[in-house]
């Protein structure tokens, strides 16, 4: 009788350990699986309903993040954003930046002096490979761009005393590429940045 019991309790011992492992080899699959699948539902919710931004400036201006500036002689101002604050609401799935997503921000710029100035940006972590970025100067279009560091250099120029400078930035991450290397590069930056931050400095230079 004693044999048996322990039999059955031999039995119950291995069932058990056995629906845990299962369990645990479950979780883990599913945990992998959503991954992929938040990557696939970001691309085929943005088909069909995002448009790549063309050289205009379409984005409802009360959607968009103001960030102003007083230029001043040889002085340096900074101000560290965070991209997925900028985002086009339409596009925005999960609450972080993926391929589909889109956005806008302002740079408002102004001055006591007249004098030249520089926008200058410095990202503070690795941005997704086919982020792309457009500039306008108070409506105008300035430049395209891979990286903000590089559209910084259409972003001089002269200001005058009490004139007001608005450029805006657009941006975009196409959900799909004619090339297979571009959609790998945008699922591996999907799973691997979930925000992107940079820093925006202006910089005010006396006329020579």
């Amino acid at each position: 009788m004693k044999q048996k019991h322990k039999k059955i309790f031999k039995y119950i011992l291995i069932f058990t350990l056995l629906i845990l492992f299962i369990k645990i080899f479950f979780l883990k699959n599913l945990s992998n699986a959503q991954t992929i699948d938040d990557i696939m539902f970001f691309k085929l919710l943005s088909n069909g309903n995002f448009t790549k931004y063309s050289d205009t400036n379409n984005q409802n201006d009360k959607e968009k993040q103001v960030y102003k500036f007083r230029i001043d002689y040889k002085n340096m101002n900074f101000k560290s954003i965070d991209l997925s604050k900028t985002i086009n609401k339409d596009t925005l799935v999960y609450e972080k930046i993926a391929p589909g997503t889109s956005g806008s921000f302002n740079i408002l710029l102004d001055t006591n002096h007249s004098l030249n100035y520089k926008v200058l940006f410095y990202s503070l972590n690795e941005k997704p490979k086919n982020l792309n970025f457009i500039a306008f100067k108070n409506e105008r279009f300035l430049s395209t761009a891979n990286t903000l560091e590089e559209l910084s250099n259409s972003l001089t120029g002269y200001i005058q005393r009490n004139q007001k400078i608005n450029i805006t930035i657009n941006w975009y991450w196409e959900y799909e590429s004619k090339y297979e290397e571009s959609d790998l590069q945008d699922t591996k930056d999907a799973e691997n940045i979930k925000r992107y931050q940079f820093n925006i400095c202006t910089i005010g230079e006396e006329i020579t």
